[in-house]
């Protein structure tokens, strides 16, 4: 008997070393199954929990899934909004496009030569500090865009126009990575909707920087002339050569002319040769008692 008890003790210790190592490697197996055995023992027996057991399954839409339902909405949803903002952006336009003729006329400034004008900035009252000196200035000139030959001159129709999608529709994505049940088609509704927002204000950011560069080359355009009256920047000098009969064995151009820029405009650092501008302003008025006569005699001397 002895012998017997003897020989079964390795075997009940390999067993529980055995179970140890379980635990060890998952501690939270052992608890859950005894809850969810307990639960089951202990709650009465029903048809509905032997047809639907606790599982920790997940029956939810997959972490990738999402991604991708959210990536490609969001990616419609903003191509979307962007094309509708722009559409509803061209129409006010049009709507106000005789007023925009009238504000920015760009024919009156095209040279003779074909050239249309460099762009001036201007900024005031400038400041530029450092640990043992500072500097100010009350105005500066920069050329910001230089001249150029042109065959038509532009409109804000050119500028304001400028990347806003007005025509084709939205593209959607292939079968695979639109919504198949409810979660997913709540998923895409919600990543449409982002979309949809960024793209809108996406399209409103794009007038705007459009408008803000419509206003500053024209602006810089008239600030061009009225520096040029005044002797502060060259004017754009063009040269001019013409062939009567030109070519060759294989082609034949006749009154070939050819204009080319000599020299751009650049800013006149001599103040000497600066010439004020003269401002006209109206008549002085009459003095009180002054007769209507000798306002015309006066007139007359």
């Amino acid at each position: 008997m002895k012998r017997i008890v003897a020989a079964a003790i390795p075997f009940f210790i390999a067993g529980i070393s055995h179970a140890s190592e379980n635990l060890a490697i998952n501690p939270d197996t052992a608890p859950q199954a005894q809850t969810a055995a307990a639960t089951l023992e202990d709650s009465p027996v029903t048809l509905d929990a032997l047809l639907n057991p606790v599982s920790n399954a997940s029956t939810g839409v997959t972490a990738l899934r999402t991604q991708m339902l959210t990536d490609a909405g969001k990616t419609v949803g903003f191509r979307g909004g962007m094309a509708a903002r722009a559409r509803e952006l061209v129409g006010a336009l049009k709507a106000r496009s005789e007023r925009l003729d009238t504000i920015f006329q760009f024919s009156p400034l095209i040279n003779k030569n074909g050239t249309i004008p460099p762009v001036i900035v201007e900024a005031r009252d400038l400041s530029s500090f450092g640990p043992d000196q500072i500097r100010t200035a009350t105005r500066a000139y920069k050329i910001e865009k230089e001249e150029r030959f042109v065959s038509v001159p532009p409109t804000w129709r050119d500028y304001l126009y400028v990347g806003l999608p007005v025509k084709g529709g939205v593209e959607l994505p292939r079968f695979e990575a639109r919504p198949q049940d409810s979660k997913e088609e709540a998923i895409w509704r919600d990543a449409v909707k982002a979309g949809w927002e960024d793209g809108q204000k996406q399209a409103d950011a794009i007038l705007s920087a459009n408008f803000n560069r419509l206003t500053r080359d024209y602006a810089g355009m008239l600030l061009y002339s009225s520096l040029l009256q005044q002797g502060m920047i060259s004017a754009t000098r063009v040269a001019e050569s013409q062939q009567t009969v030109n070519g060759d064995g294989k082609k034949l151009v006749l009154g070939d002319k050819l204009r080319r820029v000599t020299s751009k405009a650049s800013f006149e650092l001599d103040q000497n040769k600066w010439r004020p501008t003269v401002n006209r302003g109206q008549a002085p008025a009459s003095k009180p008692g002054q007769s209507a006569s000798k306002q015309m005699g006066n007139d007359t001397k």
